[in-house]
């Protein structure tokens, strides 16, 4: 699987009830790594450039994972290994979304969210270590670290009809006329649909992927930008397709199948899929 900016599909994070430590600096706030949380953040106290932060994440259990997600972070130099029989060991085959490289060792890290694929390994757990920032001296923060597996990458481009995006509004009218708002934390959700889809073995996996996500009784990560990023790929990026949305997401409509014209060569109608941010 490469990364081509097709809309990629993932499993929900092998992090469940894993645990975290950061015993140079911020601890306190390390286990924000782990809360698929978008306003939480780890953060280091009193660090710089010279200072290097460790960070380690031990699974409950043993995970095998093929792909990692650093969330909306300002690391700039780090490396990320995994525990093999108690030994943290690199990462083979990476391709991440600069390059390909022989493991996760970055020096120039200039974007807001990191993503690896390499070799499946199964481990109990990984490390981070950081150095410098993308800010000099800043303190450095990461949201989520999400390791987990691919379920797959879609090779057509389906039609990405709406975007909603929900704080959930409550509003009431006060004596004076004026209102009060109050608004809660932001949820997130999509109807895609595949009109027309060639019914070819190239395209045909789109649909079985699809299924499986219906099929599905865990809730799933979207990542509607596959990799995507920079003003050559966005005029504008809007909110859903920034490198840092990655969504746990589950199915919220039944499917509609039909061929076009009721002939079944041709090609395949998928009607609008609701997907909606599932806890």
């Amino acid at each position: 699987m490469a990364i081509g900016g097709g809309i990629k599909l993932f499993n929900k994070s092998k992090n469940i009830d894993a645990t975290a430590s950061a015993p140079i600096s911020g601890d306190a706030s390390v286990a924000a790594l782990l809360d698929s949380n978008k306003e939480t953040f780890y953060r280091s106290v009193g660090s710089d450039d010279t200072t290097v932060e460790t960070i380690t994440i031990t699974f409950a259990e043993d995970k095998t994972i093929d792909r990692l997600f650093i969330l909306d972070t300002n690391l700039k130099d780090f490396d990320i290994k995994y525990d093999l029989s108690g030994v943290y060991t690199h990462f083979a085959n990476v391709l991440d979304i600069d390059a390909s490289r022989t493991n996760i060792t970055r020096t120039d890290f200039a974007q807001d969210t990191y993503y690896a694929e390499f070799d499946s390994v199964t481990t109990g757990g990984i490390q981070i270590t950081a150095t410098k920032s993308q800010v000099v001296d800043a303190e450095k923060y990461i949201n989520q670290v999400i390791a987990t597996t691919e379920i797959g990458t879609l090779v057509g481009f389906p039609d990405v009809k709406q975007i909603s995006i929900d704080r959930s509004l409550r509003s009431s009218k006060t004596l004076s006329g004026k209102y009060a708002i109050q608004k809660s934390l932001e949820t997130f959700a999509i109807k895609i649909s595949m009109k027309g889809y060639p019914a070819t073995s190239v395209y045909n996996v789109d649909i079985d992927q699809m299924l499986v996500l219906h099929d599905s009784e865990d809730p799933f990560l979207v990542w509607l930008c596959g990799g995507k990023f920079g003003t050559t790929k966005f005029k504008y990026t809007i909110r859903g397709f920034r490198l840092k949305d990655v969504i746990q997401m589950q199915v919220k409509s039944s499917y509609k199948l039909s061929y076009v014209g009721n002939i079944y060569v041709n090609s395949v109608n998928l009607a609008s899929i609701n997907l909606v941010e599932h806890i």
